[in-house]
């Protein structure tokens, strides 16, 4: 790798960490960069290298917390009320999206009775937690403990 290329994805790095309270374009970056004098070939491919730490429009969009769907009578009737509570907690907080909580609520019909937070917890880490970094599994865990305050 060259050594510009490899100064500009320190650069990015930078500048992302920088502005960690919001997204930050990539054209922004990008724009920002060429005023420094870096060559635009150079820019691309320390883009290409960094890309995935870019957040698109579309990705804050669908982290808004949305409407949620109610239970279905069978879901009632095999989730416990504090697996019901820490299920919407983690959706309304925006640990867990639609798609995840569908996926939950499927795999419930593997449990013999009722369905509880330890339950819960297994197909959680089983589903969700399992690709996550630590941090985020923290606050799952922490989140069916029932402790709300380490939000941010």
């Amino acid at each position: 790798m060259k050594q510009t290329v490899t100064e500009l994805v320190d650069v990015i790095l930078h500048i992302l960490q920088e502005h960690s309270e919001g997204p930050v374009s990539e054209s922004t970056v990008r724009s920002w960069l060429a005023d420094q004098g870096y060559k635009k070939g150079d820019i691309d491919a320390a883009m290409k290298l960094v890309q995935p730490r870019f957040v698109s429009p579309v990705e804050v969009v669908d982290r808004q917390p949305g409407a949620t769907r109610s239970f279905s009578l069978y879901e009632e009737y095999k989730l416990d009320a504090e697996a019901r509570d820490a299920l919407a907690r983690l959706e309304l907080y925006g640990l867990i999206g639609p798609h995840e909580r569908e996926l939950i609520l499927e795999h419930l019909g593997h449990f013999e009775g009722e369905v509880g937070i330890e339950e819960l917890d297994y197909l959680l880490s089983w589903l969700v937690c399992s690709g996550r970094d630590v941090e985020f599994q923290q606050t799952v865990a922490n989140v069916l403990e029932g402790k709300g305050d380490m939000l941010h």
